[in-house]
């Protein structure tokens, strides 16, 4: 009788643990997001007119604790808060980036996300790579057939085809709201929070300095810089012509200088280095440079270290 009963408790656990097996799967799987379309709010609470708590930008994955309609609560970065569902992408695969490196040389792709991770192999400046995961250091990709880590700091960020961004750049577009009644916000970055510096109405037109999938960097007619929702623009086969404008160095390679070349080419000699956050003046716009002056002398530098 007692072997029997235990018998039987040992029956109970087991069908227990096989009942509580895929509980406790789901439990530890915690489903994460990429934030889209430029640069995200983190909120104290639900609602717009709540307290940010950070701003994240495009690319950058969040762990989503409970999901919502209109608004998911997340946790990113150390901080936990809420962000509007719709900026959220949750398919896998949904952000792409571009290879970006200032020396020509490829970027490895590694089997660890580290220094020491065995290199599989190495993809040049331009390839497209799907991102899985997303950190500040390292992104777990997939290239070409293959998976592993890329550094971070070496790619550029934007969901869709290069095909489309890069065709797009240069060219003139129209303002293209669905009612003439509309109008469409220049603002001062690729955020639906940042400031209008100015709207306009149908069939005004722009120049597209920077394409990009949900935003384009543009010049007006009138001589504005700044960003526009790329799906209320409608983009010509006539190709623009920019008037000189400011923009400041950055370096997403994360250094601290930037070569100012004799040419548009990384072959091209290099005239000097300049330091990041230097604001220079841009004479012609170009897809990957840009023919710029620098304190009265001209000479390139790359599109990606400007903004």
């Amino acid at each position: 009788m007692k072997h029997e009963t235990l018998k039987k408790l040992a029956g109970v656990t087991a069908a227990a643990a096989m009942s509580l097996a895929p509980m406790m799967a789901m439990a530890e799987t915690v489903p994460s997001a990429l934030v889209k379309g430029g640069a995200l709010n983190l909120r104290e609470t639900a609602s717009l007119t709540a307290k940010v708590l950070g701003q994240f930008p495009t690319g950058t994955m969040v762990e989503i604790v409970e999901s919502g309609d209109e608004w998911h609560k997340v946790e990113v970065g150390g901080k936990s808060g809420y962000m509007m569902a719709k900026y959220l992408s949750t398919e896998a695969g949904s952000l792409s980036a571009t290879v970006r490196t200032n020396t020509g040389i490829g970027l490895n792709l590694r089997e660890e996300p580290g220094m020491d991770g065995a290199i599989i192999t190495s993809f040049k400046p331009g390839t497209r790579v799907t991102v899985l995961q997303k950190s500040s250091e390292w992104c777990r990709v997939s290239v070409e057939g293959q998976e592993g880590f890329m550094a971070t700091r070496f790619l550029t960020f934007g969901s869709g085809s290069a095909s489309a961004g890069s065709s797009a750049t240069g060219k003139i577009a129209v303002v293209n709201n669905p009612r003439d009644t509309q109008v469409l916000n220049l603002r001062q970055s690729a955020s639906l929070d940042a400031k209008v510096l100015a709207y306009y109405r149908n069939g005004a037109k722009v120049t597209i300095l920077k394409a990009g999938d949900t935003w384009h960097k543009v010049q007006v007619e009138d001589g504005r810089i700044g960003y526009m929702m790329a799906k209320f623009l409608k983009v010509t086969d006539e190709q623009g012509e920019s008037q000189p404008y400011t923009a400041k160095l950055i370096n997403v390679n994360g250094g601290s200088y930037v070569n100012f070349r004799k040419g548009p080419s990384l072959s091209a000699s290099i005239i000097r280095t300049v330091p990041v956050g230097t604001e220079i003046t841009v004479l012609e716009h170009g897809t990957d440079w840009c023919k710029v002056d620098v304190e009265g002398e001209t000479g390139y530098i790359s599109t990606w270290f400007m903004k």
